[in-house]
């Protein structure tokens, strides 16, 4: 495969990558909050189910009014029903089992589906992250949500940004190449924390090469993270002379200090979020 089109095919890896990634983020950032939680909770305890919580907060209100709705069916202090809830690319499906201990009519049993169907369109028309008219916005081939425009711009926004954000990794890549070997499998995809590092490093490491006219014979062999710290790996020609082997270290060992720092700031500010 040529390069152009080993990038285009790497460029459509990292768009699906994004998408995947923006669906994750957003399932895990929107599920419902406690309070919202213990409200739904506290309309009809008897019908709460966990499921619940992994309810984006944008649908709190059509949840709570169906289980509000379905509460009303039952009979005195009984229960009408076990109700789960699941998220789904079609909208919001609330499954019921049916109390068989309570005397069922058919206007009960109609108004149950109808209940369920209300939940299931309602859905369709509310955005997840704050519950205003919404819409289906597809944001991939199999990433589904139900957003305002507001919400759909920035997930979109997202998208577009990292997506950006490779075509600058192969931008900057090619600007470097000197440095690495043909077909070589090294690639400047690192974490958000140690990408300035690395770009500061390669550019110093390529200044060197041209300035003291040593391409071919110096390479960057590895570039990669463990647990979120930078490493670097350069291969020198037995003809490149000791000072420049040196300074050339220098900067990878620059490197791999630079990232440890960066790492443990960005760790500890994860454990702060969470």
């Amino acid at each position: 495969m040529r390069s152009e089109g080993l990038i285009a095919a790497q460029r459509k890896a990292k768009q699906a990558a994004s998408e995947i990634n923006l669906r994750v983020e957003m399932e895990v950032n929107g599920t419902m909050k406690q309070g919202n939680i213990d409200r739904v909770r506290a309309l009809a305890p008897d019908l709460f189910n966990s499921s619940v919580g992994s309810l984006p907060d944008g649908w709190t209100d059509i949840v709570a009014a169906f289980v509000q709705e379905v509460s009303d069916i039952g009979e005195g202090m009984m229960s009408p029903a076990e109700v789960r809830f699941e998220r789904t690319i079609a909208g919001l499906k609330a499954y019921i089992w049916p109390n068989a201990d309570m005397q069922w009519t058919d206007g009960k049993g109609v108004q149950l589906i109808e209940a369920q169907r209300r939940l299931y369109i309602l859905s369709q028309h509310k955005c997840e992250d704050c519950g205003a008219d919404g819409k289906l916005v597809p944001l991939g081939d199999r990433v589904i949500f139900y957003l305002c425009q507001e919400h759909e711009d920035q997930a979109r926004e997202k998208l577009t940004a990292q997506v950006q954000a490779f075509d600058a990794r192969v931008r900057f890549r090619e600007e470097v190449s000197i440095l690495f070997q043909k077909h070589s499998t090294v690639w400047l995809h690192v974490s958000d924390h140690n990408e300035p590092i690395l770009r500061e490093a390669l550019t110093d490491i390529k200044k060197i090469v041209v300035d003291r006219d040593l391409v071919g014979k110096i390479y960057v062999t590895k570039i990669n993270e463990s647990e979120g710290q930078l490493f670097l790996a350069v291969r020198y020609d037995p003809s490149v002379d000791h000072a420049t082997v040196l300074d050339i270290d220098d900067i990878v060992h620059h490197v791999h200090r630079l990232s440890d720092e960066a790492s443990m700031i960005a760790n500890r500010g994860s454990s702060d979020d969470a």
